[in-house]
């Protein structure tokens, strides 16, 4: 039996959240400084909220963890998995070309990793998704700034820059040139079109899932820009949990390879953005298992020393060694701390303080870690299907 039906209830649940948390604030509009002349022009929510929803909803990751250590083999679920998210409202900016345009680099990342008994490097995937609300899999005609963003991610060997700092240059100095990494840059990022309708029952949407995935295509001359999902995000999470689904990356990678030092920089800001969520509904301070799933990443940087001084046959399980970050989380911990005593009442701070102890900038994020004595699978090189050819209306 796959993780695709399982997902899909998931998915669906975090659509269904969305909208009560859409409904509350609508009704309850001057508890948040809102009047009614604005709400009454509200009619679905922005795709922020849905994406908000995915990364950070706390029911999502702990079913999340269960769902896949009661599916995967002892491969890929040894011990529990670590499932963690984090929902960073400012999106990175990038500029690429003579324009001076500014696009989104994109609303979410996906990010996986694979702790394999006996190797101290883990097997990582990871993609980009660029959200877009529809009643249809289909973005629409994209033009201006959305035109711009889909010939990147039509394209992900255009060199681009952070023009507001959120992330510098890479480490050989200057563009970002997503096709030197692992594998195809094709496989970089998506597009995630999610339901703008309270059911997307009967709307054409892949398995009807709310959410779908369809990849950005160069048009053939007189189209316009338009992206079609054609698989649900349900069933490309089943692919990217197994490994078939997103790019590979590497840990502590060289400094040509701008796809996974892009990956490492965003999961290395995730840790102090981790402790100051962006989201509307009470505060979701980490626990110590969250704060830990982050560092994870950084296995190979931080303690690699400590594990290649092991006997050979040493289980490199997440009990073999968490005992060593302790110390970390404690330090996480204390920051949490301070900030959950700067809250006056059940009432988010209305300005979410940037950490001052580490790199400033971030994206939101979904990292999903699994320990086991087998490998991922394989990456697809073209894991989302191309949409059937378009006739010029």
């Amino acid at each position: 039996m796959t993780l695709t039906p399982d997902l899909q209830k998931l998915i669906e649940h975090a659509c269904t959240t969305t909208w009560s948390q859409f409904d509350w604030v609508k009704a309850n509009a001057s508890l948040y400084g809102l009047t009614t002349r604005t709400t009454d022009k509200w009619t679905t929510p922005a795709e922020p909220a849905f994406v908000s929803l995915l990364a950070q909803y706390p029911f999502l990751r702990r079913r999340l963890a269960k769902i896949i250590q009661a599916h995967a083999s002892p491969a890929l679920a040894l011990d529990t998995p670590l499932v963690s998210g984090v929902f960073v409202h400012d999106k990175p900016k990038v500029r690429f070309g003579a324009s001076p345009t500014q696009v989104d680099l994109g609303d979410l990342l996906f990010v996986r990793h694979h702790y394999r008994t006996g190797h101290a490097r883990p097997e990582g995937r990871a993609f980009l998704l660029q959200a877009k609300a529809s009643t249809t899999p289909r973005t629409g005609a994209l033009t201006g700034k959305a035109g711009r963003q889909f010939d990147l991610y039509a394209d992900w060997s255009t060199p681009f820059a952070f023009p507001n700092g959120e992330f510098g240059p890479p480490p050989a100095g200057g563009k970002w040139d997503f096709s030197q990494g692992p594998a195809s840059h094709r496989l970089s990022g998506v597009y995630g079109i999610v339901s703008s309708q309270r059911s997307c029952r009967g709307q054409k949407f892949p398995d009807n899932c709310p959410w779908a995935v369809g990849a950005a295509l160069a048009p053939d001359k007189g189209l316009p820009r338009d992206a079609k999902a054609s698989m649900s995000l349900a069933a490309a999470l089943d692919g990217f949990i197994a490994g078939r689904h997103g790019r590979p990356w590497h840990v502590g990678a060289d400094a040509h390879d701008h796809w996974s030092t892009f990956v490492e920089q965003v999961l290395r800001r995730s840790i102090a953005w981790d402790l100051q969520v962006q989201r509307i509904g009470g505060v979701d301070l980490p626990r110590k298992r969250a704060a830990l799933s982050f560092i994870q990443s950084f296995l190979s940087l931080e303690v690699n020393a400590k594990l290649m001084l092991s006997p050979v046959d040493r289980e490199l399980s997440f009990e073999g060694y968490v005992e060593d970050l302790i110390a970390t989380v404690d330090s996480v911990g204390r920051q949490a701390k301070a900030w959950a005593a700067s809250i006056d009442g059940d009432d988010e701070p209305s300005e979410v303080p940037v950490p001052q102890d580490g790199p400033q900038g971030g994206m939101s994020v979904v990292y999903v870690a699994t320990f086991g004595d087998g490998p991922l699978a394989e990456a697809e090189p073209d894991w989302v299907p191309a949409p059937e050819p378009r006739q010029p209306d």
